[in-house]
This record gives structure tokens, C-alpha cells and sequence, in this order.
């Protein structure tokens, strides 16, 4: 990597400075209050259900969410925001305000030259997200909502970059090293982001070593790794075609991830449901 280039030395700059309140710029303020409240243990069902209800749209979504297929498969609707909180749990509730937060962030018209990139982090958060859902609810049968916020949280190191590049300097995006620099230093902010929210460690190093497989990193991390490195390669052999030029071994990398009762592949084709299940519910 060019270590002199402006794109290095920004985001450099950007990792040396990050700040528990994360400045995302255009972030709706809402989850921003939401996020913060989650990383305090005093914060109750009631401080959430207050903080949610001040924005009409996220409160439909969350009722939404609750009441989707993936998340109420005996049909039991909740009426109330209060039960659809109870229903999700504060692990869902970050991701689902998350979520949203990405689709707005997708829609706004103000970011201009970056909303294609954008579209792409919600797209691919969302689908990495559901496989890891739905895999790890096989696999271990237990926390599938650790997995799932793995997932969707995986690329909040490049959402952070790409919008503060583009707040700062949009002609960055034209330096030669700017797309080498955001896969390097993706994972080490996202992994600083999510430890300022105050997410559970495995989650943290989840994402730091989401690229493991590709790497050539160890097979003995932490089986929520192993997950999300394998959900995320999946969704990128569908999605990028020349990965299988680049990395010709990226089909037997997936197939060499076991996790609790069987192999990441062979869990994957269980889950086919439930994966296009949880895609509609949070795509909704």
C-alpha cells in the first residue's frame, strides 16, 4: 500500500481521532441517540420506546420488523412499540435502527457522488446479515441477533470513511489508492466503532478480521468470525464475479468452514428460507 498517499494519511488521521460520539455525518440523529443510549446497562425498554416514538418512520419500521415473517414466525402480531421492543431485544433494536439508517443514508440526495456507494454498504450489509442470521440460528441454535448485527454492522468502518472523505475532500475518491486504502482500514475503524458503541468483544473482532479467509488468516478464531468471514465471501463470490479470477480457491476457503453442527455451505443450503426471509424483512 502507498502509505504517502492523501487517502492514507486521512484516513490515518481519521483512525487517530475517532470519538465515542462518532460524528457520521448525515446520520439520522435519532439512531445516533439510539446507539449512545444502548452502550449505558441503566438504559431501559421505556428510554428506548421514548427515544424511537420521536421519529414516526423508524417507529412503523420497528412494528415492521416485529411483525415480519422472520421475526414472528408463529404469527403472534404485536400491537404496541413497547412489545415490538420486548419482541426484537435491545441486540435487534441496534440493528434494525441501523438498518434504517442506511437506507436513508442511501436516499439522500445530498451525498451526491457517493449515494451509488452508499446503495452498495446497505445492499450488501443486508444480505451478509441475513446469512449470518439464518446460519448461526442452524449452527448453534442460540444468539442468531449477535450474528445478524455482525453482519449488517460489517462495513460501518467503510460507510464511516466514505462520508467523511466526501464531506472533506469529494475529489479524493479520484486519488489511485483510494479503493486499497478503504479495504485496509475498513475493518480497524469499523472494529473502533463498534467498541465506542459498546458492542460485545466477539462482535469487535468479528469484524476486524472479516476477511480472514481471503487473508490466509487462522481457522481457530472465534466461530462468529469464522461466520461472518464465510457470509461475507459468499455474498461477494455472487456479487463480484472476478473474485474467482483474483482468489480461484475461494470455493474451497468456504468449504472448509465448519461451524457447530456442520459446514458453512451445507448450513447455507438449510437456510435458503430463512436468508430470503430475513433479506425481506429488513429490505422492507
Amino acid at each position: 500500500m502507498t502509505t504517502d498517499s492523501r487517502t492514507f494519511q486521512f484516513v490515518q488521521q481519521l483512525a487517530a481521532n475517532l470519538k465515542p460520539e462518532l460524528d457520521l455525518p448525515a446520520f439520522p440523529q435519532v439512531v445516533r441517540q439510539l446507539q449512545m443510549a444502548l452502550v449505558s446497562d441503566k438504559t431501559t425498554i421505556k428510554d428506548i420506546v421514548t427515544i424511537i416514538s420521536s421519529e414516526p418512520v423508524l417507529s412503523a419500521r420497528f412494528m415492521q420488523m416485529a411483525n415480519s415473517a422472520a421475526m414472528n414466525p408463529g404469527g403472534t402480531p404485536v400491537a404496541s412499540l413497547n412489545n415490538a421492543v420486548n419482541r426484537l431485544g435491545f441486540n435487534l433494536v441496534r440493528t434494525v435502527a441501523t438498518a434504517f439508517a442506511l437506507r436513508q443514508l442511501s436516499r439522500d440526495s445530498s451525498l451526491g457522488a457517493i449515494r451509488p456507494d452508499l446503495e452498495q454498504v446497505w445492499k450488501t450489509s443486508n444480505d451478509v446479515a441475513s446469512i449470518c442470521y439464518a446460519v448461526a440460528k442452524q449452527a448453534f441454535g442460540r444468539q442468531p441477533d449477535e450474528a445478524m448485527m455482525a453482519g449488517l454492522l460489517h462495513s460501518i468502518g467503510r460507510l464511516y470513511i466514505l462520508m467523511h472523505a466526501h464531506q472533506n475532500d469529494p475529489t479524493m475518491r479520484d486519488d489511485p489508492a483510494f479503493a486499497e486504502t478503504l479495504e485496509t482500514w475498513q475493518p480497524i475503524i469499523g472494529k473502533a466503532i463498534l467498541e465506542a458503541w459498546g458492542l460485545p468483544q466477539r462482535i469487535c473482532e468479528a469484524v476486524e478480521n472479516q476477511d480472514y479467509l481471503l487473508d490466509g488468516g487462522s481457522a481457530e478464531l472465534e466461530p462468529l468470525t469464522r461466520l461472518l468471514s464465510a457470509a461475507k465471501l459468499r455474498h461477494r463470490l455472487d456479487a463480484e464475479p472476478e473474485l474467482r479470477i483474483k482468489h480461484p480457491d475461494a470455493e474451497l476457503l468456504l468449504g472448509s468452514v465448519n461451524l457447530g453442527k456442520g459446514s458453512f455451505m451445507d448450513l447455507v443450503a438449510v437456510s435458503e428460507a430463512d436468508i430470503m426471509k430475513m433479506q425481506q424483512a429488513l429490505a422492507a
